[in-house]
């Protein structure tokens, strides 16, 4: 197939071009994609596309946590200086909520598939409404004996400073308040 030397220009990227560039962001999420596409690898045993999928959510909330967030405060700054890929910070967000959401969709998907899955080898993701006297008993027990002792109540109000609050830790925040006079604990 002959073509003209204008098709080829039309064709060549100038050096200059924010087309040379892929977005770092979106970039990452197809990454993402591909974690996720080894959870739908059925050559894999099922724990282990258990597995992926987990990584692939993991991923996914330390991404916002990080990248989404950098970029929120650049837009919450009034930054409107292209990327390298000639994206504003506002179009990346918006690339990105479409592409995540895609993601998202996915690894829903995956995960009743890889639900129903684990049922048919008997692990059963119960819910609570699911479970016996007895098992909703041996639960009870187990949170009194086991877990209960180990939590730890932290007052955040003028006298004490913020607490340490780790990362994906588990936290139950609580705003108290007395009845007797209105006053916030």
């Amino acid at each position: 197939m002959d073509t003209t030397p204008t098709q080829i220009e039309e064709r060549a990227v100038s050096l200059n071009s924010p087309k040379r560039f892929l977005n770092r962001e979106l970039s990452w999420l197809e990454f993402n994609f591909r974690v996720l596409e080894e959870a739908e690898n059925p050559s894999h045993p099922l724990l282990e596309r258990l597995k992926f999928l987990s990584i692939s959510a993991s991923n996914l909330d330390e991404f916002y946590m990080v990248r989404v967030a950098g970029l929120k405060g650049q837009v919450e700054a009034g930054v409107t200086t292209d990327s390298v890929d000639g994206m504003t910070p506002a179009e990346q967000l918006e690339a990105i909520r479409i592409k995540a959401g895609a993601l998202m969709d996915k690894q829903q998907m995956q995960w009743l598939q890889i639900k129903a899955e684990l049922a048919e080898n008997g692990i059963v993701i119960a819910q609570p409404s699911e479970l016996s006297k007895f098992e909703n008993s041996w639960l009870k027990d187990y949170f009194e004996e086991q877990l209960f002792p180990v939590l730890t109540p932290m007052a955040v109000d003028p006298a004490h400073p913020f607490p340490f609050i780790p990362n994906r830790g588990f936290s139950l925040v609580l705003r108290l308040r007395r009845n007797s006079d209105g006053m916030y604990l």
